[in-house]
């Protein structure tokens, strides 16, 4: 009997432990099932927000490159202006020259009128290689005159730098100087070189000893400087 009790016992024991266990493998198998699923959502949700942040910052990327494009065609367009604005005022300012010279009614001289910078004064022809009524000290003496001459198959203009030719001394390279020929024609010269020298009496010379004759140029202009000269070349424009 008692081990008939033991065997009911121990069986009613077996069928409670299986149903335990059954129970508990379909929990942990709910709980295992539901984690994933949870998880995936998550993942889904996070991968949503990383593409709404990426496609954001591709927006303001954006946003900012145009604003750049945008500056870039502004600022061009304001050089552009501005170079326009210089150039038209560089134009202005050569017209405004052309037509006072055009206006001036000075002294015309015997070949025309010089105008360099601030200086300005009647040319009277002078050859040295001819006899003339007239010295080219005479002519560089009288106010308002400077002496026009050819020598060594150049052209040559020369005065006294207390009447204003000291300019020579002071301007640069690439200024111009005019002509205002008797007829009204204008020729245009522009200054390549500036040197030092003497002046020999039948040469211009540099401080290396070279002639000023020698080197190329339409015009040579030179005044008195210190102890000798100074010279100046002068291609035609």
């Amino acid at each position: 009997m008692i081990r008939i009790i033991k065997i009911i016992v121990l069986t009613i024991f077996s069928i409670f432990s299986i149903y335990i266990l059954f129970n508990i493998d379909n929990r942990v198998y709910s709980i295992e099932e539901y984690i994933p699923k949870n998880e995936v959502k998550v993942e889904e949700k996070e991968k949503l927000i990383e593409k709404e942040i990426i496609v954001e910052q591709k927006e303001m990327t954006n946003a900012k490159t145009t604003e750049k494009k945008e500056t870039k065609v502004v600022t061009t367009k304001k050089s552009t202006t501005n170079n326009k604005k210089v150039t038209k005022q560089n134009n202005t300012k050569k017209i405004d020259i052309i037509t006072k010279i055009k206006n001036d009614k000075g002294k015309m001289g015997t070949y025309g009128r010089l105008y360099v910078s601030t200086y300005s004064a009647a040319l009277y022809d002078y050859n040295v290689n001819t006899k003339s009524k007239i010295s080219l000290q005479t002519i560089v003496n009288n106010k308002d005159s400077a002496a026009y001459y050819i020598n060594f198959n150049r052209y040559v203009i020369a005065d006294h730098n207390y009447q204003g030719f000291k300019i020579l001394t002071k301007i640069k390279k690439g200024s111009k100087a005019y002509i205002k020929l008797n007829d009204g024609k204008i020729l245009t010269y522009k200054l390549i070189s500036v040197s030092t020298g003497t002046n020999t009496g039948k040469d211009l010379i540099d401080s290396k000893g070279n002639s000023f004759y020698d080197m190329e140029s339409d015009l040579i202009m030179y005044t008195c400087y210190k102890n000798g000269i100074v010279g100046t070349l002068w291609k035609k424009v």
